[in-house]
This record gives structure tokens, C-alpha cells and sequence, in this order.
């Protein structure tokens, strides 16, 4: 799905609610439950909306740029660690988001 940078803030909305609309309710839960946890931890001031579109882009460009066995290297250290017990959960078992200190 492509991007569309130059959107209204009424246009994302309504965009977000086409979106929730086609999901089951457990992910309309992880959904509001996200949206929940960016409201409560919103950006640093620094960094405008230009700027956090310039770095999704220079992140996709690195992204489709990456060889696939690297890609497929890091989902497997990725995995290892989930496997390891190292990392925490986002979300628990109802969809709510886990806040750790």
C-alpha cells in the first residue's frame, strides 16, 4: 500500500476508521489500544512531521535496498530472542498494550 504524504489530518482519520471497519474486533482492540499509547507518548517537540516523513523514507529506501538473506538473518535473531524469553510483550493476551517501567 502506498503512502500518501500530502493527506488532511480529516483524510487519516477517516482512512484509520476504513481500516478498523475491515478488521475483527481483537485487532480493533490492538488498534484503539495503539492509538491510545501514541496519544500518551507523543513525539519529542524537535521533530516535525517533515522530518518523520523524510526518515520513513530513507528507511523504506534502506529497506527495499536490503538483501534478502540479511532480512531473513535478522527475522531469525529476532525469532531466537522471542524464543530466549528476551523481549516483552506489547500487548497482552485481551489486545490491551502492557506498559513496562
Amino acid at each position: 500500500m502506498e503512502t500518501k504524504i500530502r493527506q488532511t489530518q480529516a483524510d487519516l482519520i477517516k482512512a484509520i476508521a476504513d481500516i478498523a471497519a475491515t478488521m475483527p474486533l481483537a485487532r480493533t482492540v490492538q488498534l484503539y489500544q495503539f492509538a491510545l499509547f501514541l496519544k500518551t507518548h507523543p513525539l519529542p517537540t524537535e521533530e516535525t512531521f517533515e522530518e518523520i516523513v523524510t526518515d520513513e523514507a530513507i528507511w523504506e529506501t534502506q529497506f527495499a535496498a536490503t538483501d534478502d538473506d540479511k532480512l531473513a538473518a535478522l527475522v531469525a535473531a529476532v525469532e531466537a530472542e522471542i524464543g530466549e524469553g528476551k523481549v516483552l510483550p506489547m500487548f497482552d493476551e485481551h489486545g490491551a498494550f502492557i506498559e513496562h517501567p
